[in-house]
């Protein structure tokens, strides 16, 4: 591996990390609980041993699983644009069995009622399990411990055998949860994740930071479709010289340096009115889940600490961690300062987009209190100016 070029990475390992995100969004939307992305690789799992799967295969599926709602903060229904959408976010996701449509497919029912009415063999084998395991997992509680709760879902798989779901898969679930550890493991977050590490190999394998960046833009993209970031930090990368190396994990950290905004209700981020103060500290808290999710991906650490601190301001006055001048280093300081320049010249719902020169000034009137680096600012002003 080159480390000037490449970061050692596993997909999954990156996916783990982040499913709760993709989870908080579904609760919000959806009749889902936390954990539901992993309880669909844990299911999809199960059943890709009994199938035989290989390796690879079951590498892949699991990945397939904890990304399978990767759409939906975009597209909130799920119709043809959203299962579109799910497969063109995973394009360059580094698939080891190069199956295809699996997530396009994923609505697919086995009666050919779905969306794009596909019947039977035609549904790709992944997307008919990411149906069923899904599915299940949205209409029911796994972890109601009752006996009465696994009769009915047991019952409703039977019934809708050949219909919904085909019969292979339906028995293999009958045959799966037979078994009293199944439904005591599903229940654990800590038996989960412990199940889905011993059944998958280590696909480690390094890709090159523009890679890595393609995938970590999806996320972004997640927290704000329209925000320009990842090439507002790209342009200051130039402008600065930085080596291949550091423009790209400064790029990386950019794209990700929002990501803990998903855990915050979606009804705080897209408040048409002033926030409470209540609401306000609740906010706050996203730069620290920035550092709680990615000091969980392998290689990401550098990347984890410089995107905790881009609220922080010189003055000791931001958050979380009311940091300083002398803890923030030329990037955190450039990142900060990014962020809320590319914030400024955004739309929002409580306030519309700003010129770049109105964004400028507010920059500098926080320069002016000791908050952010005047020598930043007026280098993008001069970058930014005619764009």
């Amino acid at each position: 591996m080159d480390k000037k070029k490449q970061l050692a990475f596993n997909l999954n390992n990156f996916l783990l990390s982040t499913s709760h995100l993709l989870d908080n969004i579904e609760l919000q939307h959806n009749n889902t609980s936390q954990n539901h992305s992993k309880r669909v690789a844990f299911l999809s799992l199960k059943m890709g041993q009994r199938l035989g799967f290989n390796p690879e295969e079951m590498f892949d599926l699991c990945a397939y699983s904890l990304c399978h709602d990767i759409a939906l903060n975009e597209q909130k229904i799920k119709n043809k644009d959203y299962y579109e959408l799910s497969e063109e976010k995973i394009k360059d996701f580094p698939f080891l069995s190069k199956k295809s449509n699996i997530l396009k497919y994923q609505g697919e029912k086995f009666d050919g009622s779905g969306i794009y009415e596909l019947k039977e063999n035609a549904i790709p084998l992944f997307s008919q399990i990411l149906f069923f395991t899904q599915f299940i997992d949205e209409k029911y509680d796994f972890s109601n411990k009752s006996i009465e709760n696994r009769n009915e879902i047991i019952t409703f798989v039977k019934n809708n055998s050949n219909i919904l779901f085909d019969e292979k898969i339906v028995n293999l679930f009958i045959e799966i949860s037979s078994s009293i550890d199944f439904w005591i493991d599903i229940q654990n977050e800590n038996d989960i994740v412990y199940f889905i590490f011993n059944n998958l190999h280590d696909f480690t394998t390094a890709l090159d930071f523009e890679e890595v960046l393609n995938i970590t833009q999806s996320f972004c993209n997640i927290v704000d479709n329209k925000s320009k970031i990842v090439k507002n930090s790209e342009k200051m990368c130039d402008f600065y010289e930085f080596d291949h190396k550091d423009k790209y994990i400064f790029m990386i950290t950019a794209s990700l340096c929002n990501i803990g905004k998903l855990l915050i209700p979606t009804s705080i981020l897209e408040k048409d009115e002033n926030l409470s103060i209540y609401e306000y500290e609740e906010i706050k808290s996203y730069p620290y889940f920035n550092k709680k999710i990615l000091t969980n991906i392998m290689g990401f650490n550098d990347m984890a600490l410089c995107s905790s601190k881009v609220q922080e301001c010189l003055d000791s006055s931001g958050y979380p961690f009311k940091l300083g001048a002398k803890d923030l280093s030329f990037k955190d300081r450039l990142l900060s300062t990014l962020n809320k320049y590319s914030s400024l010249c955004s739309n929002k719902n409580y306030r519309s987009i700003h010129t770049h020169n109105e964004a400028i000034l507010i920059l500098k009137d926080e320069a002016n209190n000791k908050k952010l680096d005047i020598s930043i600012i007026e280098d993008i002003d001069k970058i930014f100016l005619n764009i």
